[in-house]
């Protein structure tokens, strides 16, 4: 086969990839914890109400309350009552957050794929073409990146002794993260959200890391909301 044939053929290919990389869904690694008091955690059944507490000195009020909506959102999905404040058997409190900036080096390996060349060897006896296949290689390029932690806490609390005397009685613990470069923290809480969905209630027993897709069917319950 011809360069130019080959020139055609990479190219195209390249065309392909290119394509289908802007049809691929954003996605991000959510790492999940969940943890439950062995002897209440059974009573947490959908049907139970839970009332999201909202923080009244939030410094944005405004997504504080996109915050709840979404929330509550996600207990509905689950099939819990959130209307009752008054003698909520649960509430449910909540923190969000972004850590500090820190920067990553690391090293990104850059494949080439081997090809076949033409060699002209000129000579005495005229001119002779002969094909030689060039080996693919692997580089290593090194980079930096700054990223934060985007971080999403709640704690589901006995609504009795909440209401009594303000105590904290956990009856379970969700914990979300994400680390990564996006410090939009009014975006990422989607997938923090979608990510305690799939485990609320649950004692994970040690960190999980899910892969949550911006298709995904539970986020679309959150996105512009």
């Amino acid at each position: 086969m011809c360069l130019k044939h080959i020139h055609f053929i990479v190219t195209g290919l390249l065309i392909i990839f290119t394509l289908g990389l802007q049809g691929c869904a954003v996605s991000y690694n959510v790492k999940v914890d969940g943890f439950s008091d062995p002897i209440k955690q059974s009573h947490m059944a959908p049907g139970s109400t839970i009332y999201v507490i909202e923080d009244k000195n939030a410094k944005n009020p405004l997504l504080e309350k996109e915050v709840v909506t979404k929330l509550n959102i996600m207990l509905k999905l689950k099939g819990y009552n959130t209307e009752a404040l008054a003698d909520s058997k649960y509430y449910l409190l909540y923190g969000y957050g972004i850590g500090h900036e820190r920067t990553i080096t690391s090293t990104m390996p850059v494949y080439t794929p081997g090809k076949t060349a033409t060699v002209t060897k000129t000579g005495p006896s005229g001119t002779s073409y002969s094909t030689i296949q060039i080996p693919s290689t692997t580089t290593y390029v090194p980079y930096s990146v700054t990223v934060t932690d985007k971080w999403l806490s709640i704690k589901i609390v006995d609504g009795d002794d909440y209401r009594a005397s303000g105590k904290d009685n956990v009856i379970w613990i969700g914990e979300a993260s994400v680390t990564g470069e996006n410090r939009d923290i009014r975006y990422i809480i989607n997938y923090l959200i979608t990510a305690i969905y799939y485990y609320f209630g649950e004692n994970t027993g040690k960190t999980i890391t899910i892969n949550i897709k911006e298709n995904d069917p539970v986020i679309k319950n959150f996105i512009n909301r």
